[in-house]
């Protein structure tokens, strides 16, 4: 049987980052307050509105797998966690 490791400090960095990142990705609005007078023309401004509207859709898309992602690697450090110290407790109380 293969041996399975894991480093469950780096699942739990990896879930932290992912939940920043989340944040930050939710939260990022920059482009949304461009106007006419700040890019120098109509057509321009209203280019950069139709990127800002489909970058807010794929975005959302984005973000939403992003916390899913930091989700699964979170649990999947509490989980092997756990499994680690019931096999650890199992083994233990064999050898008693």
């Amino acid at each position: 049987m293969a041996d399975l490791t894991y480093n469950s400090g780096d699942l739990e960095t990896l879930g932290a980052q992912l939940k920043d990142l989340h944040g930050k990705l939710k939260d990022d609005g920059r482009l949304k307050e461009l106007n006419k007078e700040e890019v120098g023309h109509t057509k321009v401004a209203e280019a950069i509105d139709d990127f800002v509207n489909d970058w807010d859709d794929k975005r959302k898309k984005l973000n939403d797998k992003v916390e899913a992602l930091g989700e699964m690697a979170s649990k999947s450090s509490e989980e092997f966690t756990k499994a680690d110290l019931e096999l650890a407790e199992a083994l233990k109380q064999e050898a008693e």
